[in-house]
């Protein structure tokens, strides 16, 4: 008997094993059952939470993968990651603490349940999160740090997409990217006044107030407590706008619902001198 034929069932018998064994390792993979915190990839993700006078409602889902539904119910655990927020602060801001994200206390949201249930026959399931947002600054990401803690006996947890910080965005009915047209004269000037241009950042303060930058100045961390004003939408629309040394109102300011206009006129001190603007702001899409 010649050699390959002696060699050639060996090899092809090597292979077949190979690729039982390879199926069967894929097939144990496909069907695994492993849960995770959807969006967790990132380790922070933003919930909206509006200004309303009561709680909002948000959530965390948890997700488990596999090729095949869960034959039973999936009780999973979840608690405070409490390393995860210095962790996270290290690595994206290293020692510019001006930056940093911050715990958001208890009195500011309930969690009523850390138990979740991913029913049998289904891929998901949710954790509620209620925040009250009064009270909390515009200039400060806020967090609640997040962890899969226990997973029910038969399942694995993804222990990279175990952990989340469930941030805050704040909002309220006029917050959002405006597009500013507006005109600009010195007071006193009898000239054209100048023509200004601008994407403006409208940040909420509570249910009705809102604050921006003045003008076209730059919408730096720096200028927030010399070069902003804000205003307040009042029951018809139209607007006040909160004075002090440096903001006068110049009346006649309003909100359009329907179009989602902003018309301001207000007047400001920069380098002792008072200029006078009439601005329109159109709310950008997101």
């Amino acid at each position: 008997m010649s050699k390959h034929n002696i060699i050639w069932p060996i090899v092809f018998g090597m292979l077949f094993s190979f690729l039982s064994c390879q199926e069967e390792y894929y097939e144990k993979e496909i069907y695994k059952k492993i849960v995770y915190i959807v969006h967790s990839e990132n380790t922070i993700n933003s919930f909206k939470h509006s200004f309303k006078g009561a709680p909002t409602e948000g959530f965390i889902s948890l997700y488990c993968s596999g090729s095949l539904m869960p034959e039973t119910d999936i009780e999973i655990e979840i608690g405070f990651d409490d390393e995860l927020i210095d962790k996270y602060n290290y690595i994206e801001f290293e020692n510019d603490e001006s930056r940093y994200v911050k715990a958001l206390k208890a009195p500011h949201f309930d969690i009523p349940s850390f138990r979740v249930t991913i029913k049998n026959g289904e891929p998901f399931g949710i954790m509620p999160i209620f925040v009250t947002p009064e009270g909390l600054s515009p200039d400060i990401t806020y967090v609640i740090p997040l962890k899969i803690k226990n997973v029910s006996s038969g399942y694995e947890m993804n222990e990279e997409l175990s952990s989340i910080l469930y941030a805050i965005e704040l909002k309220n009915a006029y917050s959002g990217i405006y597009r500013m047209t507006g005109s600009l004269q010195e007071e006193g000037d009898n000239n054209e006044p100048l023509q200004v241009f601008k994407d403006k950042l409208v940040v909420p303060i509570d249910e009705f107030t809102c604050r921006m930058f003045l003008g076209a100045e730059n919408e730096l961390p720096e200028n927030i407590p010399s070069r902003t004003l804000m205003f307040t939408v009042q029951s018809d629309n139209s607007i006040k706008i909160t004075e002090n040394s440096t903001v006068s109102d110049l009346g006649e300011s309003k909100y359009d619902p329907e179009k989602e206009f902003i018309t301001l006129n207000y007047s400001y001190m920069v380098s002792e001198k008072r200029y006078e603007i009439r601005e329109k702001l159109i709310r950008l899409k997101e």
